[in-house]
């Protein structure tokens, strides 16, 4: 489905009921918006991730403009905060007045600039494996986890690779550091040559925006202390890319945010540790949904 927002044509999708029978009534979950990655990624990285989810939620799956299903018009345009804006016209498109939002990676930056300009319109949150500002992604931090935690042909093509200087191809960087982002034991390699065959991903959005956009000056810690919001953070204790002091810091800085690290699990907590996130969304959830 498509929405006509801020002259561009932005894709979502829906997964689950929103009212459900329960015996004598309809029950109602809360609707949440997926903040996908990247930058430059897409929804459908998630649906098969996030799936567990529909137990708590609606999902709405959105791709954000140049990128995936939506209008490819001009990357240059994209920014934490032109994505969130356009969330917003969406949540106001479809009628809705509060939601949830949950953001992994670059959709958990997105995330945290949502909470801090629009918390009127969430019930709550919830950040995984992401970063504050752009000095905790520093490619030579980043190193030194792949030293410890990757083989040395992954340690090689970081230090050679183009990631930051904007020559960078999105499935080919994936293909060989793909490993690193799930906890060992947990990567399906016919999974995820599958899933990136699926994706539509956009290295112009990741260029700019690694050499010229948001990402390289973005600082949200001081914002984040004023946030009066329930948040959940959760993150990996061996991600490599968004590590656990990173996402600490955020913990640390939003008053009464709810942090939780996932013992082994690296980037992608969701994919790897399904049985582990849903009782803390679900509990999380039961205490901050208020209808």
């Amino acid at each position: 489905m498509f929405a006509n927002v801020n002259g561009y044509k932005i894709y979502f999708d829906v997964d689950g009921l929103q009212y459900e029978p329960d015996g004598p009534k309809m029950k109602e979950k809360p609707v949440c918006f997926v903040l996908h990655g990247g930058p430059g990624g897409d929804h459908s990285l998630y649906v098969d991730q996030y799936a567990f989810l529909k137990e708590i939620f609606q999902l709405v799956y959105i791709d954000d403009r140049n990128c995936g299903l939506s209008d490819h018009i001009d990357a240059t345009t994209n920014s934490m905060k032109q994505n969130v804006e356009d969330l917003e016209a969406l949540r106001e498109y479809l009628g809705l007045d509060k939601i949830y939002i949950i953001g992994q990676s670059y959709g958990g930056m997105k995330a945290q600039y949502y909470i801090i300009n629009h918390p009127e319109h969430l019930y709550g949150a919830i950040l995984a494996c992401t970063s504050p500002n752009a000095t905790c992604i520093n490619p030579m931090r980043n190193a030194e986890h792949i030293k410890e935690w990757g083989t040395p042909e992954q340690y090689d093509f970081w230090m050679n690779q183009e990631l930051y200087k904007g020559k960078l191809d999105f499935k080919d960087f994936m293909g060989r550091m793909g490993s690193l982002y799930h906890a060992k034991g947990h990567f399906d390699l016919d999974s995820y040559i599958n899933g990136m065959a699926r994706a539509i991903l956009s290295n112009d959005v990741i260029n700019y925006q690694m050499t010229k956009g948001d990402m390289t000056n973005y600082d949200y810690i001081e914002d984040l202390k004023k946030v009066n919001l329930p948040v959940l953070e959760l993150c990996g204790e061996k991600d490599f890319i968004c590590d656990y002091d990173a996402n600490k810091q955020i913990a640390d800085a939003i008053p009464g945010c709810e942090f939780h690290a996932i013992k082994d699990a690296s980037h992608e907590i969701f994919a790897d540790f399904p049985e582990q996130v849903l009782p803390l969304v679900r509990d999380f959830v039961n205490r901050t949904f208020k209808k």
